[in-house]
């Protein structure tokens, strides 16, 4: 093994033990906080990400549905589209999933065909990019450019805008241009067309019809002159995978630093394929390729790791007729994608939470109920105190500005941050002081007491089926029993004080019943 393999090998072992611990559950329902901070999401890639399969489109509406594609898939799962989300077509073009430019939470720039050579024509302003005989049959994408100007520099522009950007790449480079650039180099020596080549070998694998071709030709010329010389191609498609991929990921990566990038591997739709020769070779055309889609992988993965991105393995998602994911692939791909994502926070304290609570933090963060102590630190080992948390209701009921003063204590001054939470908890009962006259703002506060604020603001404020009408002394019966205080034993809900990570699960649970 090469000091090269072990190098992006040991960047591939980083990258799975850093996905184990930052991995975060689906998200909440339609309609809850977004707990991964993400407000705009920006797609890259080629046919996978335009939704491309045999329920979505022909060959006379290449584009496919974007609807069903892992992309929008995706975006509905993070709250990004709703009915009223604009949408682009241009003119003259038959299909339906681009959105509209800088407005918009989902923005789609992906093309069918496109290999790693053409994003990053769309991703880095200095790359001299030369279209080839592939992309001129491919990739005339000049009406686009004369209706909305300069598409490059509007993707540009939505990358460094973006929270979240997924890119599918690779697979034209490897498998859909070699296909076409064989056909090209053996039509004449076999007499027939490219076409006709390709929906020959399309038919060998069950993906097409076979064509009609002309009377006398051998059919099992074409097939042996196609095989040796196809996976030269794809040997070169996959050196030139290698050559981009780094450089996409670095353009990326310096134009939108802060943000989450997901790179998907490649799947292989020619896996089950059998022998194109008639047992005249030992493996099949599957078997071959999948020879080549393992350490494109690996590449792939490597790359991601040091570039700060997220792989994702797609290598056994499901396909249809068409060579590309069925619907359910589809849905697979977006799940997949949506588990390796991290909720996005600027503390640097909580990557030792657990997946929930790290949600939990962001919540706080992004509905300003539970903010860290700093813009850099939200410190959840320290106790929490019971001025943060009558803070944190105040604020879930939307700090109401008329309260009276219910009580006046000695220790809580009107100058304070919070005299108007600790005159609102505790005019509707939520909490009283400590003594007559104080009421202890930075003294820790239990898990009891968190759990009986709680009880308490639910009793006030919720017509949820979570209201219950037993009595004070069952707060801590009401908090397990709603899942609030799942995980913590009775003896510490009885006992112990309460952390600021553990007060703001509870609160960020509370506000998910």
């Amino acid at each position: 093994m090469t000091k090269t393999m072990k190098s992006r090998l040991a960047l591939l072992l980083a990258l799975a033990m850093m996905v184990c611990l930052l991995a975060v559950p689906a998200a909440a329902e339609d309609n809850a906080p977004n707990e991964y901070g993400i407000k705009t999401y920006v797609a890259l890639g080629d046919s996978i990400a335009t939704g491309l399969n045999d329920n979505t489109g022909t060959n006379e509406d290449a584009y496919g549905s974007w609807e069903n594609g892992y992309t929008v898939k995706l975006a509905e799962k993070l709250n990004l589209i709703t009915e009223e989300s604009p949408k682009y077509m241009p003119e003259g073009y038959n299909f339906d999933y681009y959105t509209s430019p800088n407005k918009t939470g989902f923005r789609s720039w992906a093309f069918p065909a496109m290999r790693t050579l053409e994003i990053r024509h769309q991703v880095d302003a200095d790359y001299d990019y030369e279209r080839d005989r592939f992309a001129e049959y491919w990739l005339d994408n000049g009406e686009l450019n004369e209706q909305l100007g300069d598409v490059n520099a509007m993707i540009r522009a939505d990358i460094a805008d973006a929270d979240l950007i997924t890119l599918n790449i690779g697979s034209n480079d490897v498998l859909l241009s070699q296909l076409r650039i064989t056909a090209w180099d053996i039509e004449d020596e076999v007499g027939v067309g490219a076409s006709d080549i390709i929906d020959l070998m399309k038919s060998k694998l069950g993906f097409a019809d076979a064509p009609t071709l002309p009377e006398g030709v051998d059919e099992n010329k074409i097939v042996l002159e196609f095989v040796p010389k196809f996976l030269v191609n794809v040997m070169k498609g996959y050196n030139q995978f290698l050559l981009q991929m780094p450089k996409i990921l670095k353009s990326i990566r310096s134009q939108a630093p802060d943000a989450q990038v997901v790179v998907l591997g490649i799947f292989n739709p020619l896996h089950y394929s059998l022998s194109l020769t008639d047992g005249k070779l030992p493996v099949s055309l599957g078997e071959m390729i999948d020879g080549v889609m393992l350490p494109v992988n690996l590449a792939m993965a490597a790359d991601a790791a040091l570039y700060g991105c997220t792989y994702v393995d797609v290598v056994d998602v499901k396909t249809d007729g068409s060579m590309h994911p069925d619907n359910g692939g589809y849905e697979d791909i977006a799940d997949r994608i949506e588990k390796k994502l991290r909720a996005k926070t600027s503390y640097k304290d909580i990557r030792i939470l657990s997946n929930e609570n790290q949600a939990a933090v962001r919540w706080g963060e992004m509905t300003e109920n539970f903010p860290g102590i700093s813009e850099k630190y939200f410190s959840p080992a320290t106790f929490v105190t019971r001025a943060q948390m009558v803070q944190a209701l105040y604020s879930m009921q939307g700090s109401p500005k008329d309260v009276a003063q219910a009580q006046k204590f000695i220790d809580v001054k009107e100058s304070a941050e919070y005299y108007n939470a600790v005159q609102w908890a505790v005019g509707n009962d939520i909490t009283s002081g400590l003594t007559k006259n104080t009421f202890a703002p930075g003294v820790a506060a239990s898990l009891k007491q968190v759990a009986t604020f709680l009880y308490q603001y639910d009793q006030k404020f919720s017509s949820k089926e979570t209201k219950s009408t037993a009595g004070y002394d069952d707060a801590l019966t009401w908090a397990a029993d709603t899942g609030i205080s799942k995980g913590i034993g009775k003896v510490a809900m009885k006992t112990a004080l309460a952390t600021r990570a553990q007060a703001v699960l509870m609160l960020y649970r509370y506000a998910q019943l």
